[in-house]
């Protein structure tokens, strides 16, 4: 897909967020969305599985390969391999030649990664470079460890790149998202307790998982949770799910965000992008 495309899409999407359509209530899930001017569907399902884990620690992703795919100004195509395994993304890098923070943006499930370039704009233009990934399901399902595989591989990827400075380094993640970006975040900070600096999870959903709770303070770094105040909304319905993830990582801190529901593509938008920033921006390493 071409770059011309990939934004012209993208801007339909985002132009087209008050379409999306709203939960009800926080008892069903919470990540139901429909893109009709674009004539996309997003639908966030039931269909992965929940894993129990055994206390084990994964092993480490190592990115096998590295390309870049193709390239507009400071925007990147990237493919990450990890043997016979291709993960595609997008870098959107700041100007200058770097090295930069960088930040992993995790997407709702199923939902498409070009929904959520103007987080990863907003970040570039902030000094930031921030990588989307096109998350693809397996045999019509999603599965968050997979997701979170593939996050590693990619993250094993970027911050091996000279204009990436690879002690700096974040995920975001948003509502399913959100539970990928927690659990790499848990399983693999072992690997990296010099690399990983802070979560920040917008509206998680940390219903599909039996036991991401108790994975949380294996995390060291910092954490920032985002929840909204409207019907629909995690932090709204069922605020208890964010504070039991508040104290159960080590050292977390919740914002809610007024009248935004489990999309946040209100007026509060904005709002979460920056404190987003500035979240990166107080807790990356100074180089």
């Amino acid at each position: 897909m071409t770059f011309n495309r990939l934004r012209k899409i993208s801007l339909l999407v985002m132009a087209s967020a008050v379409l999306l359509s709203v939960v009800s209530s926080c008892d069903a899930k919470p990540d139901q969305t429909s893109v009709s001017s674009v004539d996309i569907t997003v639908t966030e399902t039931t269909s992965e599985t929940a894993i129990i884990s055994d206390n084990s620690i994964p092993d480490k992703v190592v990115a096998t390969g590295f390309d870049v795919i193709d390239q507009e100004d400071n925007t990147k195509l990237i493919k990450v391999y990890v043997d016979e395994r291709e993960i595609d993304g997008v870098i959107y890098l700041p100007e200058g030649t770097g090295p930069f923070p960088v930040c992993f943006i995790s997407q709702g499930l199923g939902a498409p990664y070009y929904a959520y370039i103007d987080i990863a704009e907003e970040m570039a233009a902030n000094g930031i470079a921030a990588v989307l990934i096109d998350y693809e399901a397996e045999d019509g399902e999603y599965s968050y460890v997979t997701e979170a595989q593939d996050l590693m591989a990619m993250f094993d990827g970027v911050t091996s790149q000279p204009y990436i400075y690879c002690r700096n380094a974040f995920f975001w993640g948003h509502s399913f998202g959100g539970l990928v970006t927690a659990y790499a975040g848990c399983e693999y900070y072992s690997y990296y307790p010099e690399k990983f600096k802070g979560l920040i999870l917008l509206e998680p959903s940390f219903d599909f998982s039996d036991d991401i709770y108790d994975k949380m303070p294996a995390f060291g770094g910092k954490v920032l949770i985002f929840g909204g105040t409207a019907g629909g909304s995690i932090g709204g319905g069922s605020p208890e799910k964010l504070e039991k993830a508040q104290k159960a990582f080590k050292d977390a801190n919740i914002r809610y965000i007024e009248g935004e529901d489990h999309y946040f593509n209100g007026a509060g938008r904005d709002t979460m992008i920056q404190a987003s920033i500035d979240f990166i921006k107080n807790n990356m390493e100074k180089g």
